[in-house]
Order: C-alpha cells, then sequence, then structure tokens
C-alpha cells in the first residue's frame, strides 16, 4: 500500500548535478544529438595534448558546447561558428601533436635499428683495443722480469768486486796501517825513549808500545831481549853496546816503514782498479735499478689502460644487449601513440566532424515525409470506413 504524503510536506529539491544533466539531455535531444557524440567533443577539448587551454577558457568552451557545435550549421549565427572554429582548431592542434608523436617515436625506432651496426662496431673496435693492451701489458711483464733480473745480476757483481777488494786490499790497508803507526812511533815513542825525555813509569808506556811494532821487525833474540833494558836508560847511562841497539832499532824502524812505503806504492794501481771496478759495478746497479723503475712504472701504466679497454668493452657489450629492449620499447611506444591517434580520429574527430557541418535540411525533408505518410495513411483509413 502506497503511504500518503503527510500534509504539507515538500518535495525533496533536485540535485544541482541532476538537473545540469537533465538540462544537457533535454538540450541534446533539441539539436538531434547523441550523449556518445557530445561526450566525444568534451573528451577532446579536456585532452592532456590541448595544453595551450587555460582552465577558464576550457570551462568556457564545455559551457559553450551544447549551444555551440551542438547547433546545425545552418541555425548558428556569427559567435556560434567562431566557437566551433575554435573548437575546430583545437581538434587540428591535438591530431598535429598525435601525429607529431608517431613520426617521433617511429624517428626513434630507426635511429635505434641504425645504431645496432654502430654499436656492434664499437665492440669489435673495444675487443682490438683490449687485445692490444693485453699484449703491450705481456710485454712490460716481460721488460720488467729482464729488469729485475739485470739488478739482481748488478747486485752479485758488486757484491763480487766488493768482497775482490776487500780481499785484495787486506795487505795494502795493513800496510799502510803499520806505516802510520811506525811513523808514529818513530816521532813520539822511540825519539822519548832514545834521547831520554822520559823515565820511569811514562818510559815503560812508551816502550810497551814500541815493543809491539818492534816484535814484527824480524829483530834478532839477543836484539830484542836488550831492547828493555837499553831504551829506558838515559843516553848518558848508555854504553856502547846500548847505543849500538838503539842504533840498530832506529834503523830498522826506518827501513820498515821504507819497505812498506814500496809496498803501498807499488799496491796503489791494483788498489785504484779495484776502486774503480767497484764504483763501475755501483754505477750499474743505479742505472739498472732505473731501468727497473721505468719498467715498473710502464706496466703500471699498461696494467691501468687494461683495466680502462676492459671497462669500455664491458660498457659496449652492455649496449648492444640494452639495444633489442631498447628497440622493443620503442617500437611498443611507436604502437600506443598510433593507437592514441587512430582512437582521437575514430572517435573524438568523427564526433566532431558529425557536428561540425550538420545541417537542418535533412531533419526537415524526413519530417516532411514522414507527415506524408501519416496523411495518406489517414485518407486511407477514412476511405476504408466509409466503404
Amino acid at each position: 500500500m502506497v503511504s500518503k504524503v503527510q500534509k504539507g510536506t515538500k518535495r525533496p529539491a533536485q540535485e544541482p548535478a541532476a538537473s545540469e544533466a537533465k538540462k544537457l539531455k533535454e538540450m541534446l535531444r533539441k539539436h538531434g544529438v547523441t550523449k556518445s557524440t557530445y561526450d566525444g567533443i568534451v573528451e577532446a577539448i579536456q585532452h592532456p595534448l590541448a595544453e595551450n587551454l587555460t582552465d577558464s577558457v576550457r570551462q568556457m568552451l564545455l559551457a559553450m558546447l551544447p549551444e555551440g557545435l551542438c547547433v546545425p550549421e545552418d541555425k548558428r549565427h556569427e559567435a556560434q561558428s567562431s566557437y566551433v572554429n575554435m573548437v575546430s582548431e583545437i581538434f587540428e592542434g591535438i591530431l598535429k601533436k598525435l601525429n607529431d608523436n608517431v613520426a617521433g617515436a617511429a624517428a626513434e625506432v630507426a635511429r635505434i635499428e641504425a645504431s645496432k651496426s654502430g654499436l656492434e662496431l664499437r665492440v669489435t673496435e673495444c675487443d682490438e683495443a683490449l687485445q692490444a693492451a693485453t699484449t703491450h701489458a705481456v710485454e712490460c711483464k716481460v721488460k720488467l722480469a729482464d729488469a729485475t733480473k739485470a739488478v739482481l745480476t748488478c747486485k752479485s757483481n758488486l757484491g763480487d768486486k766488493q768482497k775482490l777488494q776487500k780481499e785484495g786490499d787486506v795487505a795494502f790497508q795493513a800496510a799502510k796501517a803499520e806505516k802510520v803507526a811506525l811513523e808514529g812511533a818513530l816521532s813520539e815513542d822511540f825519539r822519548l825513549l832514545r834521547d831520554g825525555e822520559v823515565e820511569g813509569a811514562l818510559a815503560d808506556t812508551h816502550y810497551k808500545k814500541l815493543e809491539v811494532l818492534a816484535s814484527n821487525l824480524d829483530l834478532e833474540a839477543s836484539l830484542m831481549s836488550a831492547l828493555p833494558t837499553c831504551m829506558v836508560k838515559k843516553p848518558a847511562e848508555r854504553g856502547s853496546f846500548d847505543t849500538m841497539v838503539v842504533a840498530q832499532l832506529q834503523d830498522k824502524l826506518a827501513k820498515r816503514v821504507a819497505d812498506l812505503v814500496e809496498i803501498i806504492q807499488s799496491g796503489e794501481p791494483s788498489a785504484a782498479a779495484r776502486q774503480q771496478a767497484v764504483d763501475s759495478a755501483a754505477r750499474d746497479l743505479d742505472a739498472a735499478k732505473q731501468v727497473q723503475q721505468q719498467e715498473a712504472e710502464a706496466l703500471q701504466a699498461a696494467t691501468d689502460l687494461q683495466k680502462a679497454c676492459e671497462g669500455r668493452r664491458a660498457e659496449a657489450l652492455l649496449n648492444v644487449e640494452q639495444h633489442e629492449p631498447q628497440l622493443t620499447a620503442a617500437k611498443k611506444t611507436v604502437v600506443d601513440n598510433e593507437i592514441e591517434r587512430d582512437v582521437f580520429q575514430d572517435r573524438n574527430l568523427v564526433c566532431f566532424k558529425t557536428l561540425q557541418n550538420r545541417q537542418t535540411e535533412m531533419k526537415t525533408k524526413d519530417m516532411s515525409e514522414a507527415r506524408q505518410q501519416l496523411e495518406i495513411a489517414a485518407h486511407l483509413e477514412t476511405a476504408e470506413a466509409g466503404a
């Protein structure tokens, strides 16, 4: 059972959106335009590629649409025609951008396809560069190994020369040391004892130094046994034997110094040659170390170049590997852009073209023919009823 409406109760007001929708529906029916066709125009005005439209202009165009483009061409006044032209420019602009997008995507596909041979050539070039760098690095390793062997050889040679010098200089250096000691003894210990300038414990001290040197002079036993007594006596206390002993010791010391001078002089050329050999071997070692350092630096540079070539080759290979996915993505972009353009042409543009040049003549003609058919039918019914 339907409940009665209470007295004084008002009907609920229609929602604004519903009212506007109803108004739009009536207006479209008035002008003979389907809602689908109308929506196709709205979509174009709101299209993202119509970015030159401000929000206010876009809203104005949408508001004017029912009484603008929806009105048949032969019933439009000047302002409505201007509106249609404005909308036409919007459609042309969107279509141009859609075509540009397709062309741009197709150009990118062509670019990626053309780049494949270049990418593969780059891989070949990187392979060749890496091979050359690897060969060079191996050569540098060999050179460094040879330089290291040369350093070891030079070290060994220097050691040999230093050993020969040490062995050869034993007698030479010993003679020089003995000469210095004997000359010092003659000018100091022997002189003080001979001239009696020292006595007592101090004389004994100087004699002990002298005795060590005298023991190497190959003196006769009798002379050696007499030295301690003779040398510490004052000159005035020495007898003829003592004087003879002191004189023989002086002669022996002087002769030994003279012999040592001869030994030293004769040995100097050999010593100088041995020193020269050591110096030459040391220079050879320094030169070998310098070459070794240079080869080590060359190997480091070659290794760095090899690593750089490996990196470039890996990058080139990666670019080749990424070529197909890039090409696939670019082709998909072409298809997507074509679909977007075709949908716009087949739906939105068709909707616009349908309304752009639409006339009322056909509709009036159709109504006249329908009215004539109805009149004919009415006459037929009347005639049949009279019969």
